[in-house]
């Protein structure tokens, strides 16, 4: 395989290699060993109206839903986990394995460390080795596309290494300012953006990892020829808290930690969804804090198509990897639909038509309901 200008050009030295490596060790274990949740979760705030005489058959419940041309079983992702760690390629093809059993989609984590590290590439690969039908969402970074050397020819070589259906581009500001020399410059992106887009024949989504999306920002990208979106909002896993127990504060320049700081920055998922869908009316991916089945019914119910999980997912395949099995992220996912078809049997519905962006059918309260009444 021969190295794309952008490899060449931003190889690594040897000690960002290790801490790049290091780094993605570190991003699987803290979120198992400590608390880096956020404090709020929103999804509390809405409730959705019961009917106290379903008259649709349990069974018949219809959860499939097509996703870019693509029919699952159900509205489930799990969500970009990891990728570039020895470790990360028993947990994605753990993942992967599930998704693949139960026909659900898989995101991989950031590649960036492929296209500067091509040792790595197998722990994405693995996810398609073992995949093969599924839709399997890549995954690179703002940082990158905002490059001055990158090359669309970099962005091919991450939908290669997973044959990926769809690329999410995932926008990480407030984690690349609070990481050790993080990226933070950005004012190429919307020239880059539009150069890939042109020649990019998968669908492009536009990926939070959590901190949300607001409404002006959705039109923007919207307009500017994402096919969907992944709103990534607050109620979930904290990268600045991940950060925060990863120990790179600077104490000799700042008195605070500003991973300690932000660390409850953002904009809630459940408003995030709702930003989106008054900008947008393509797919939209809900991830942040979701727990339950019941979760993907308030998300579906506020204009989502798809519920997202992966703090959920990283602690299954975890417990599988132990065990070297992959019957506890099975059992989570037939969990989630069993709690989803459950959810859509107290409300008397047949499928998830009769329940995506019918705010007729939940009641938004406390916190909430002042975010998405703002005025």
């Amino acid at each position: 395989m021969t190295s794309s200008k952008f490899e060449k050009e931003n190889m690594p030295e040897p000690e960002q290699t290790k801490e790049i490596f290091n780094r993605k060790e570190e991003h699987l274990k803290i979120p198992i060993e400590y608390d880096v949740q956020h404090s709020i979760n929103y999804f509390d705030d809405i409730k959705l109206i019961h009917h106290a005489i379903p008259e649709v058959d349990l069974e018949e419940i219809d959860l499939t839903v097509n996703f870019f041309n693509k029919q699952i079983s159900a509205p489930i992702c799990i969500s970009a986990i990891t990728g570039g760690h020895p470790v990360s390629k028993e947990i994605n093809k753990i993942l992967a394995k599930a998704s693949e059993e139960e026909n659900i989609i898989m995101s991989v984590g950031s590649q960036r460390i492929g296209l500067e590290d091509p040792t790595t590439i197998d722990s994405f690969k693995i996810v398609r080795e073992v995949a093969p039908t599924i839709p399997v969402i890549g995954n690179l970074g703002l940082g990158q596309v905002s490059s001055a050397h990158f090359k669309h020819e970099d962005l091919n070589t991450c939908i290669d290494m997973v044959n990926a259906d769809v690329m999410a581009i995932h926008l990480n500001a407030l984690h690349e300012l609070v990481q050790y020399k993080g990226n933070i410059s950005y004012r190429n992106f919307r020239l880059n953006f539009q150069k890939i887009r042109e020649i990019t024949k998968i669908p492009l989504i536009a990926k939070e990892v959590g901190t949300g999306i607001n409404q002006d920002l959705a039109l923007m990208l919207d307009e500017l020829g994402f096919d969907g979106f992944d709103v990534g909002g607050t109620g979930g896993t904290s990268f600045a808290a991940i950060e925060s127990k990863r120990n790179n504060f600077d104490n000799d320049k700042y008195s605070r930690n500003p991973a300690d700081v932000f660390r409850e920055w953002g904009i809630p998922t459940p408003v995030s969804i709702v930003n989106v869908r008054k900008a947008s009316q393509k797919l939209t991916i809900a991830t942040g804090g979701l727990k339950t089945g019941i979760d993907i019914a308030k998300s579906i119910v506020l204009g989502a198509d798809i519920g997202g999980f992966a703090y959920k997912f990283l602690k299954s395949s975890w417990q599988d990897r132990k065990n070297d099995t992959i019957s506890n992220t099975v059992r989570e996912i037939r969990t989630l639909k069993n709690e989803l078809r459950s959810s859509l049997w107290l409300m008397n519905l047949n499928n998830l038509s009769e329940l995506k962006n019918k705010r007729e059918k939940c009641v938004i309260l406390g916190d909430l309901y002042f975010w998405l009444n703002q005025k």
